[in-house]
């Protein structure tokens, strides 16, 4: 169905809103969206649990996490982006979806940040609305067992606004990592100054066993996958054998090949 510029579909975790050539593409053609991502997460949160979604965008990794913590758990959602985020409460009031608070911030440790990126001077925020920024640490969180970031290149920033949170309940971090310029200032501050053992973990879009069925990939031959990194609290002595370790803040996905 559609609706102006969005379609809406039943798919996986229920009712979706979407556009885009990524995830809306994703969405329209398989019913769901880096499952691979899913998957990982899902090893980390059970019932219950508590996690914190930043770059929640539409929502397309909320609806899941808000399905696995079920409903005694948690889910805070945060979107900068106004458009988006207004898809993204849209997506959540149209399954019910009651355990998931979405917040509109660009979450950063101040104002005196550079909100312009990879895609654009306002990919993040509306060229409408001026910004309500937040850090991490302003969030009143009782819990906190998985901390997902997705920002295109301002993950430092948003970490480095935790700083406390992560202290306090040494969540497992999972987190882009994809643009190299800003790999090795990321990596340093995750595993020297927070004290987390980090795994690279190349999660493709693309699934055959897909809810719709779909066998064909769209983006074939090319594998598109989001470039991410779990990060394991060093004290917990676990390690995640079916990933490869990051050795030091200069590695980088090339390592892997």
């Amino acid at each position: 169905m559609q609706i102006g510029k969005l379609t809406l579909k039943h798919c996986r975790y229920g009712w979706m809103l979407f556009s885009g050539p990524y995830i809306g593409k994703c969405f329209d053609l398989y019913g769901q969206y880096s499952e691979s991502e899913v998957a990982m997460m899902r090893r980390f949160l059970s019932e219950g649990g508590t996690a914190v979604d930043v770059g929640a965008n539409i929502g397309d990794l909320t609806l899941p996490l808000a399905r696995i913590v079920g409903a005694a758990g948690k889910v805070f959602a945060i979107e900068s982006h106004p458009e988006v985020f207004n898809v993204l409460c849209a997506n959540l009031a149209l399954n019910g979806i009651d355990n998931a608070k979405p917040i509109n911030a660009f979450v950063a440790a101040s104002e005196n940040v550079d909100t312009g990126g990879v895609w654009g001077k306002f990919a993040y925020l509306g060229e409408r609305w001026r910004p309500h920024f937040m850090a991490l640490d302003s969030l009143d969180l009782s819990a906190c067992d998985l901390l997902k970031v997705d920002v295109d290149g301002k993950e430092l920033e948003v970490l480095a606004s935790g700083e406390m949170l992560i202290e306090r309940f040494r969540p497992v971090l999972y987190f882009e990592n994809d643009q190299r310029e800003f790999s090795a200032p990321l990596l340093d501050f995750v595993l020297s100054k927070l004290g987390y053992n980090l795994y690279w973990h190349p999660a493709p879009i693309f699934d055959e066993n897909n809810f719709f069925g779909n066998p064909v990939n769209h983006w074939a031959p090319r594998s598109i996958a989001s470039l991410m990194v779990v990060g394991i609290p060093a004290e917990r002595r676990v390690e995640v054998p079916d990933l490869r370790r990051v050795r030091s803040k200069d590695d980088w996905w090339d390592s892997l090949a």
